[in-house]
């Protein structure tokens, strides 16, 4: 990832995990004791993010837009996340580390990064259905219309035969969106349970930008 002031796929990755630790922050201050301490530091990462992608001006301030700074932004995250037990550190730290992982396969490779997104979303989301259909107290029905519809995404997502469904951004909605609300949730709190809905949406975000 070189310096850019460019808009791209990983700025908009970015700047939704921004507006997850922006939210994380506010938590953390209003919590009392070593949680102000850790809004504190969410705050500065915000900052840096925020003037790194430069979005808008910030002259005199202005800091280069590397990749090592997100990565390195992500492990510090998911540290925070193992001493707080805290779920959507965790999450942001990966999302971090995905954006990093987003424009360095891109840039090497003519990779749609929307694509890519759908991918871990869907293998993520795979990890979550099969969750639902052991650990989950709703049954095991999330869990199996779960698989199916993940199925079907994949299918169109590599264009492996014709089902007579069109690969739309509806049709990703669509699906992301009963993963987002219906199974994903049942596994949050697990080890990467619960990611998949949210990185299918943000997926589908992309594919609106025509990343």
């Amino acid at each position: 990832m070189s310096e850019s002031n460019e808009n791209s796929a990983p700025k908009v990755i970015l700047f939704i995990a921004m507006l997850f630790m922006l939210w994380e922050a506010v938590r953390y201050l209003g919590s009392g004791g070593i949680g102000i301490l850790y809004g504190i530091f969410e705050i500065i990462f915000i900052v840096i993010i925020f003037i790194s992608l430069s979005f808008v001006s910030t002259k005199p301030v202005e800091l280069p837009y590397y990749w090592w700074i997100f990565l390195i932004l992500g492990v510090i995250l998911i540290l925070f996340s193992f001493l707080q037990n805290v779920f959507i550190q965790f999450f942001t730290g990966f999302l971090l580390i995905l954006a990093v992982i987003v424009e360095l396969i891109c840039e090497k490779k003519e990779f749609k990064a929307s694509k890519l997104m759908l991918l871990v979303g869907i293998a993520l989301s795979l990890y979550d259905s099969i969750m639902c259909l052991f650990l989950s107290n709703a049954g095991i029905g999330p869990g199996v219309i779960g698989l199916i519809l993940l199925i079907i995404l994949l299918i169109l997502v590599l264009d492996l035969f014709d089902i007579k469904i069109p690969m739309e951004w509806w049709t990703v909605l669509a699906i992301a969106f009963v993963i987002f609300t219906w199974v994903s949730p049942l596994v949050t709190g697990y080890i990467f349970g619960g990611f998949g809905g949210y990185i299918l949406m943000i997926a589908w975000v992309l594919i609106l930008f025509a990343f």
